[in-house]
């Protein structure tokens, strides 16, 4: 005698049938549920039929839609240097210090300073930066000492020669001059 089993051997090959069966009849009505339209969903657009989609590489949308952001140009610090060995009275020399905050490599920029004590110009720079990476930062140490026995009281009025992004675009007007620092700049107005 067989103990083990339950049922008669004809009734489980008939609830395997209908387990099939109740799962394919399951399924296809869930299937029914899902939406007609989803091989479509690539033709429509999540912002409506009229929404605009390029066909340009990402790059150059990016580079033509974004701003470029700014290039920061300052004095942070003004040493005193002894000239002759000591023999002479000690000349301010400004550091200048070029930022590049855009979003573009700056392939070049050149600027001129002239630097005024009390309204009277004690000396000049002309700078060239070149290839300043995006984020990055160049200093000018030492560019020219200045006719002043005293780096305080020093302004510097700046004017861009030339600017240029790696891409050829001018980027004169993203200069920013700083009034911040050993000696305040600002950008000369152009006449």
């Amino acid at each position: 005698m067989n103990n083990k089993r339950i049922l008669p051997p004809g009734v489980g090959r008939n609830v395997k049938r209908a387990g099939w069966s109740l799962l394919l009849m399951t399924l296809a009505a869930l299937a029914g549920l899902l939406p007609v339209h989803a091989a479509a969903q690539d033709a429509a657009h999540h912002l409506g039929a009229g929404a605009f989609v390029s066909d340009q590489p990402l790059q150059e949308l990016l580079k033509k839609r974004r701003p470029k952001g700014l290039i920061y140009l300052a004095v942070p610090q003004a040493v005193m240097v002894a000239n002759d060995g000591g023999n002479r009275k000690p000349t301010c020399s400004p550091q200048i210090q070029l930022t590049n905050s855009s979003n573009q490599t700056l392939e070049e920029l050149v600027v001129g300073i002239r630097y005024k004590k009390a309204g009277k110009i004690v000396g000049s720079t002309l700078s060239r930066f070149y290839l300043i990476k995006t984020g990055k930062q160049d200093v000018h140490f030492f560019p020219s000492v200045l006719d002043t026995t005293s780096c305080e009281e020093t302004t510097g009025e700046a004017e861009v020669i030339q600017c240029l992004y790696d891409t050829g675009e001018s980027c004169a007007q993203d200069v920013r001059a700083l009034e911040y620092g050993a000696v305040p700049l600002k950008i000369q107005d152009k006449k």
